[in-house]
């Protein structure tokens, strides 16, 4: 069997695609101008996968792996952590222009709009999301969210235990049946990004099952082209994690 380091391929249709070791994954990104005639080939370092190996467009369309990644909810493979190294995000602009309207509207007028500059500064303190980080009421709520730590901590530590421990086979069949299959999508990602931080924004209890929802911040050292990044890139994203019970505990069988 060939086996190709992760990287970007000409996948045959005439863009890059991300190779990760082992398939071929959503991310694409458009190759330079086609050379005029008699110029020179294609970008040095730019290598095209054997042909057994060659992109083929899925039966079913692949969607964002992790909203953790790392697979593709509603897809051949479940949602993982590998898209919150790689997907694009909307940028951050907005939040300095509310700032600086806000600044501007203490000088012509501090009384009124004080409460509109401490709103300003809570969204500021969540990025993206407004919500204030909520804590669990029940045992059961306060074991769901020890799951979804140890399933993040299973990415950024490449640890195939923690992440059978935290999943259910349902969730882990379709992408990451073994632990080989998983280490090496947990490697990728690992690698891809740094100062990763998971804040619990909701949770919600209900017959058979627990949903907790959390906005989760990193540095990718991959840009919004899929470019290699340096410095590293900002990013956040919400995502919403369903737990079932299994065993003594309970155990993550869906991330969107």
């Amino acid at each position: 069997m060939t086996n190709m380091a992760p990287g970007w391929y000409d996948d045959g249709h005439g863009a890059l695609r991300w190779w990760d070791g082992a398939r071929w994954t959503e991310h694409v990104a458009a190759p330079d101008p086609e050379p005029a005639a008699g110029s020179a080939p294609e970008p040095e370092g730019i290598d095209a996968l054997p042909p057994e190996l060659a992109y083929a467009e899925p039966a079913t369309p692949l969607v964002p792996p992790y909203a953790a990644s790392p697979g593709y909810p509603g897809n051949a493979a479940p949602s993982g952590m590998f898209t919150a190294a790689t997907q694009p995000q909307k940028s951050k602009t907005w939040i300095w222009v509310v700032a600086g309207i806000a600044l501007l509207g203490v000088v012509v007028a501090a009384a009124v709009l004080i409460p509109v500059l401490l709103l300003g500064a809570a969204v500021s303190g969540n990025s993206s999301s407004s919500a204030a980080p909520v804590a669990p009421t029940s045992a059961d709520e306060d074991a769901a969210v020890a799951t979804v730590e140890l399933y993040d901590a299973a990415w950024q530590d490449v640890d195939c235990d923690a992440f059978f421990a935290s999943t259910t086979e349902n969730f882990r069949s379709p992408g990451w049946p073994d632990c080989a299959t998983f280490e090496a999508e947990a490697e990728a990602f690992a690698t891809s990004v740094q100062n990763y931080q998971v804040s619990v924004t909701g949770i919600e209890s209900g017959e058979g099952a627990i949903t907790v929802r959390t906005s989760e911040a990193f540095d990718s050292f991959v840009d919004e082209a899929g470019n290699p990044a340096d410095p590293p890139v900002p990013f956040e994203e919400q995502l919403t994690y369903t737990l079932v019970p299994e065993g003594d505990g309970w155990a993550i069988d869906n991330v969107e």
